[in-house]
């Protein structure tokens, strides 16, 4: 939180003192992780999901809570905090009969793990700016409890029903099978050595290059010139005068900033076209598809854990479902909508080329589709178009039959 706040390692950097007075270096700050996470984000979920099962009654009733619960925010938020700090926490819970999800900080949640990975319970921990009051919530799997130490005593406040212990989303990590792993944990270092040598390289340009600095070798000339005084000559003994100001090689530098870009990338899987000017043009989807590979492969391992969150928050909906008297046997899938680039033209003959085949229905074409934004809506237009052709074709009929009878009276 600190780094996405703007405090970098580079803000470290020392003063300088010249003359009784403070030379500011520079200290240039990259928000480039930023750019990483968003991308990261928007990448996998900045397309809300769509939901599958073998029961048409069950996707409904799961698209109206998620329409209902602003879901599409929920499994940003999630994703967000995952790739920012590792972990992430959803609490589901019902508000005025809708149910819904509400991600916690994940500097105050602490979930309560045994030595062999069962996660027991879940506390919630933080103490109010203004008052100095502390406040706990420990999570059970049937209940809560509410505690504060208002009064200097910790004591229990309330107590309240609960379906179910805080579903916890992390990513793979290697130091800890039960917590996750920030994404900044691998780029940080080349991050801060991008800020240090721009910061450095500042410097040296405005100090150095800008701001030459004068260089006398030799004898010390103790007496003044005149200051209106013209044409002196100073004659020193074994000495040298000169101007010297600081040079820099290009290739070198250049090919030391574009390696550690590349390898920021790499690292990052972010596509190098992104982030740099070279103009692409004609790129078939294929192509495109082998510049997002990094990205992509990046999208499939965090399904994998994203989808078993999913999972349990798809049984606290059957159990809440449950309890008002709403059976829910089939089981849902989560179909992700990944925000790869595509030709507009290829990909409809593809999904056209399916149809002709009866290997696709009319309904996933148009979730494939980025033509089409919404596609409950679409289907209902649909429909209200062909009732409207049906009754003109109707119409068009009775006019005809009229017509022939007429004819044939004639």
């Amino acid at each position: 939180m600190d780094y996405l706040a703007g405090r970098h390692k580079v803000l470290s950097r020392e003063d300088c003192y010249y003359k009784g007075k403070v030379l500011r270096t520079r200290k240039t700050i990259l928000n480039y992780a930023k750019t990483v996470l968003r991308f990261h984000d928007t990448f996998l979920l900045g397309k809300k999901v769509s939901l599958s099962s073998k029961d048409n009654e069950t996707v409904n009733t799961f698209n109206d809570i998620y329409r209902l619960g602003q879901y599409e925010t929920v499994d940003y938020q999630i994703l967000d905090r995952v790739n920012k700090f590792g972990d992430a926490y959803e609490v589901v819970y019902i508000d005025n009969g809708v149910i819904k999800s509400k991600v916690l900080d994940s500097a105050c949640s602490y979930p309560v793990y045994d030595e062999l990975g069962e996660y027991l319970a879940f506390i919630e921990h933080w103490t109010d700016v203004f008052t100095s009051i502390t406040y706990w919530n420990v999570y059970y799997p049937t209940y809560v409890e509410h505690w504060s130490n208002e009064g200097a005593d910790e004591h229990l406040v309330s107590t309240t029903m609960a379906i179910g212990l805080p579903i916890h989303y992390h990513n793979f990590s290697d130091e800890d099978y039960n917590y996750g792993m920030s994404m900044l944990t691998d780029i940080k270092p080349i991050l801060d050595e991008l800020e240090d040598i721009m910061s450095k390289m500042g410097d040296a340009i405005y100090v150095n290059s800008l701001n030459p600095m004068n260089v006398a070798i030799g004898q010390r000339i103790e007496s003044s010139i005149p200051a209106d005084a013209v044409g002196y000559v100073l004659n020193l003994d074994a000495g040298d005068y000169k101007v010297v100001s600081a040079s820099m090689d290009y290739n070198t530098i250049k090919l030391y900033l574009d390696n550690l870009k590349q390898m920021l990338n790499d690292i990052s899987c972010i596509p190098s076209v992104l982030g740099s000017s070279t103009n692409i043009a004609n790129v078939s989807s294929v192509a495109m598809q082998i510049l997002y590979a990094m990205a992509q492969v990046n999208a499939d391992e965090t399904k994998k854990w994203l989808n078993i969150g999913f999972r349990e928050r798809f049984e606290r909906f059957k159990k809440i479902l449950s309890m008002q008297g709403i059976s829910v046997e089939s089981d849902v899938d989560v179909i992700y909508n990944v925000s790869m680039p595509v030709a507009t033209t290829e990909m409809i003959a593809n999904l056209k080329a399916l149809q002709e085949m009866g290997a696709i229905s009319k309904e996933t074409i148009m979730e494939k589709s980025d033509i089409v934004s919404d596609v409950e809506v679409e289907k209902k237009r649909l429909s209200g178009e062909n009732v409207v052709s049906l009754q003109s074709e109707a119409k068009r009929k009775t006019t005809d039959n009229v017509d022939n009878s007429v004819d044939n009276l004639a």
